[in-house]
């Protein structure tokens, strides 16, 4: 197996690449990353003889094509919003494809390509990474557990009781989170599509190490996917939260509403910037010593519904702690290890279905949460009577 990740030199890359090489039939993973220097030194820092590092730039579709052509499978750790160019680029290399997710339009632009991917005989698996990703086939898991199906409500939590000495330490891409946290989130109500106000949120408890969060609402394709995979069996109303550590979030909705999350260029002593693009550079100069981390993250869903006449809910969770081997934060372990495990099912030919897909129209959750719980992340599900 021949494996490229592109985004290789990101937060979100490095689980993916070592689970990668924690299988000895994979024969070469390559670092793709428009930042060269830092894929080549990720390489060395790992060590691995299987590694190579490449400079890719994505908006070269052609270009980007032709260095992808030789692999079984391209995963896209990249930002969302590049996402169509890199699945069109594996459509014209004919090799398959995951990414972790992009928002809605960007989603509905690669599920276009369906009839393109079936015709070259290849898999294109959309939104697999933590959220969406592994909510996803929770959310299957808990929809095979009922007949008809009225309400999904996916939570991701997190709690980090790292000692940093970094002012800001991201869990995944700040340009990803400003987004999450400016744009308007979509939800489904009453089967209908619908953009809410960002930064929403209402109180939700988890068992410790979470406890009390307050999730807010964020841009996300689950509802609109999941929503379209389960409308035929009544689906009606599906939302998407989240509560990154409060620290972290106090400080990012700080900024946001100090008006940094804008893209709009202004003046600055002569020089047109957004202020988001002046956050973003002084961020990526400070500096991130490497400290021991000690963060906790769970996903639940929750799927009403009715179940041979009688209301029900399934509640499906998954806790996950820092990796300790590779001292990965939970976030970015769940984040990155689904796409290693579906790339890994793709090149074994597991996956059969042809075309683009959302993970919960092309994979079984059976063998996925097998592979997950190996890797430490137990999916657990409870069924409750529920009143409507």
């Amino acid at each position: 197996m021949k494996i490229i990740v592109i985004g290789g030199a990101g937060i979100q890359a490095l689980g993916t690449i070592y689970d990668l090489l924690e299988n000895d039939e994979i024969k070469k993973v390559m670092i793709a990353d428009i930042l060269f220097e830092k894929a080549e030194e990720r390489a060395k820092q790992i060590g691995d003889p299987r590694l190579t590092a490449k400079q890719i730039n994505v908006l070269n579709e052609n270009e980007t094509a032709d260095i992808i052509k030789d692999f079984d499978v391209v995963i896209n750790s990249g930002p969302a919003f590049l996402c169509p160019n890199v699945t069109r680029a594996a459509l014209k290399a004919g090799v398959n494809y995951v990414d972790l997710g992009a928002w809605p339009k960007e989603t509905k632009e690669q599920l276009e390509l369906a009839a393109e991917f079936e015709a070259k005989g290849i898999t294109a698996v959309l939104g697999m990474g933590s959220g969406p990703g592994i909510s996803n086939m929770m959310a299957l898991a808990g929809v095979e557990q009922l007949d008809t199906v009225s309400n999904i409500d996916i939570t991701i939590a997190m709690r980090d009781f790292t000692e940093y000495t970094s002012p800001l330490v991201t869990p995944y891409m700040l340009d990803t989170i400003i987004d999450e946290y400016t744009l308007n989130p979509v939800i489904v109500k009453d089967g209908v599509v619908t953009k809410i106000d960002p930064l929403i949120s209402r109180p939700v408890e988890f068992k410790e190490p979470i406890g009390l969060t307050h999730p807010v609402y964020t841009i996300h394709p689950e509802p609109v996917t999941l929503y379209n995979s389960f409308k035929d069996l009544g689906c009606k109303n599906t939302t998407f939260s989240i509560a990154l550590p409060k620290e972290f979030h106090d400080k990012v909705e700080f900024l946001v509403r100090l008006g940094f999350g804008s893209k709009e260029p202004i003046n600055i002593g002569g020089i047109q910037l957004s202020p988001r693009q002046a956050l973003l550079s002084v961020v990526n100069q400070l500096h991130q010593p490497k400290v021991d981390k000690e963060q906790y993250s769970v996903t639940r869903v929750d799927v009403t519904g009715t179940k041979n006449g009688r209301n029900e809910k399934v509640v499906v969770e998954v806790y996950v702690g820092t990796e300790k081997k590779w001292n990965i934060p939970a976030g970015a372990l769940k984040t990155s290890i689904p796409p290693s495990i579906v790339a890994q099912m793709l090149a074994r030919g597991q996956i059969k279905c042809k075309g683009v897909y959302p993970p919960e129209k092309c994979i079984e959750t059976s063998p996925f949460f097998k592979e997950l719980a190996l890797r430490g992340m137990k999916v657990y599900s409870n069924k409750v009577e529920h009143a409507l």
